[in-house]
This record gives structure tokens, sequence and C-alpha cells, in this order.
């Protein structure tokens, strides 16, 4: 028996889904969508280090053009900064506020929560699955 179904129709069904959830949670009265949780995590996880929009952009796997809209609403919210690199007037550095900083415990709790929503029912062996499919989906489309 042939599947009719199409991949790219069911990612994106899934994540017009996604969207429709995260934007039904808000952070207090500042939305933040999951890649934008995606990038407050990272910049979390390496706040030892400076990080520049460009390496976003290739965490994300994202267009110049996009990183930057999304940094701008960021910022706009005040989750993030972007400051020009002390070496590198080009580049910008981007740093965590005080706000985000102050935030961070509750939206890692709601990224977490999340997540768990994402995965239930799904067991251990299945999301290897589905990681492995992802990734191979990827691949063939660079």
């Amino acid at each position: 028996m042939k599947n009719n179904r199409k991949i790219a129709f069911e990612v994106k069904l899934l994540d017009n889904l996604i969207s429709r959830k995260i934007i039904e949670s808000k952070n207090g009265n500042k939305k933040l969508s999951h890649v934008q949780a995606s990038i407050l995590k990272y910049l979390f996880e390496n706040n030892n280090r400076i990080i520049y929009q460009n390496e976003l952009e290739n965490l994300l796997d994202v267009r110049r053009s996009t990183i930057s809209g999304i940094l701008k609403t960021m910022e706009k919210n005040n989750f993030i900064k972007r400051i020009d690199a002390k070496n590198d007037a080009r580049k910008k550095e981007i740093i965590l506020t005080n706000y985000s900083l102050e935030k961070s415990k509750e939206m890692n709790e709601k990224v977490t929560q999340f997540e768990t929503l994402l995965a239930n029912g799904i067991s251990y062996e299945e999301l290897n699955v589905f990681f492995k499919v992802i990734d191979k989906i990827k691949e063939n489309i660079k």
C-alpha cells in the first residue's frame, strides 16, 4: 500500500501547529517564538563567550536577513542587545539583557514543558528514529 502523505506538507503543518501553540502561551506580555527561545537558550549556555550574529545564522541554518529580523524583534522586546564588536564594526555582539536574565528560569521551564508536551506518548526509540529521519531530510535538501 502506497503512502500518499507528502513530507513537505506534513512538516509545514507540524510547524504551523507548533507556532500556534507557542503563540497561545505568552511570556509576560511578550511573545517568545520557539526560534527565539532556542536563541536565548544558546546565549544562556554560552554566556561565557562572545556570540556574533553570524554564529546564530549558522546554528539555525537561516539567512542573514532572517536572523536580523528575529534579533530585531528580540531586541525590541528587551530580550537581547546588539552592540558593535570592539574589533570589527561590521559585526554585532549579541548579549542578554537583565530582563532576559531575570526571566531565564521561567523561560527554561516553559521550553521544558513544551518539549515534554511534544514528546508525550513517544518512546525513546521512536524519538531517535524521528531525529534520524529529520537529519536525513535536512541533508537531502542542503
